[in-house]
């Protein structure tokens, strides 16, 4: 049974702010700020990327997902590097890392459904 939005908003905005939380601590970033990048800038990107992937789906095919994720991690890394860190570096790691852990999660939860 697939995900609804609603769920597929909250299970994100779990696992990209734990996500975000634990990469701080260990890049000695304030992990709290982090973790509110995290939900701050899925709380924007994920209506949209909702809202566009049946269109995308329909021309990009099976590349949908990895160029709706590429355009996602870059959408968000300044949230990262405006609420958590001075570093445009660290802010794309942890915009990469989080979505990654996020994306993860979302294939192995459709994978055993």
């Amino acid at each position: 049974m697939p995900l609804t939005q609603l769920e597929a908003f909250a299970l994100t905005l779990a696992i990209e702010a734990l996500a975000a939380f634990a990469l701080g601590r260990s890049l000695k970033l304030p992990p709290l700020k982090c973790a509110v990048a995290a939900v701050a800038a899925s709380t924007l990107t994920h209506p949209i990327l909702w809202a566009v992937f049946a269109d995308a789906a329909a021309f990009f095919g099976t590349s949908t997902t990895p160029l709706l994720e590429v355009a996602v991690m870059a959408a968000e890394t300044p949230f990262y590097r405006a609420l958590a860190t001075a570093r445009w570096r660290d802010a794309a790691l942890l915009s990469i890392v989080v979505n990654a852990a996020s994306w993860g999660a979302g294939e192995l939860i459709y994978a055993l459904t």
